[in-house]
């Protein structure tokens, strides 16, 4: 697993930024919890790629369980067609207790879908 996570902190402004490598180092399961606190997301850069369509999805449940109606949903979930790279950004951002994040393959809608390792990077910034 390639999960890495960078805080920065001035008196402007308090940021993280999560990049999570599932090109490099796949891995077919929930990254649980990555910022390690609540905060407020503002930008997700996805980069796909890999040679079919995969999803990112961001869910704000403690302790998700997939395929369970209401753990295993995801909260935000974006499709990214193959070889292609797509940012998506929140201004003002969406308030998060905790968030965990997984990308699947194919361009399945279930927020309930299975992990799996795939040609992503997905690059978050929060505070």
């Amino acid at each position: 697993m390639a999960l890495k996570v960078s805080g920065f902190n001035s008196s402007a402004l308090d940021y993280k930024i999560v990049y999570f490598d599932n090109q490099s180092t796949p891995t077919a399961a929930i990254q649980e919890n990555v910022t390690g606190s609540n905060g407020t997301l503002f930008s997700v850069d996805i980069d796909n790629k890999s040679g079919s369509i995969a999803v990112v999805r961001l869910s704000d449940y403690p302790s998700p369980i997939l395929g369970d109606a209401t753990a295993g949903q995801a909260d935000m979930f974006w499709a990214v067609p193959a070889t292609t790279a797509k940012r998506i950004e929140i201004p003002g951002g969406v308030a998060f207790s905790q968030l965990n994040l997984w990308t699947t393959l194919g361009g399945v809608a279930l927020t309930t879908a299975v992990p799996a390792s795939n040609g992503l990077t997905v690059t978050i910034i929060c505070s």
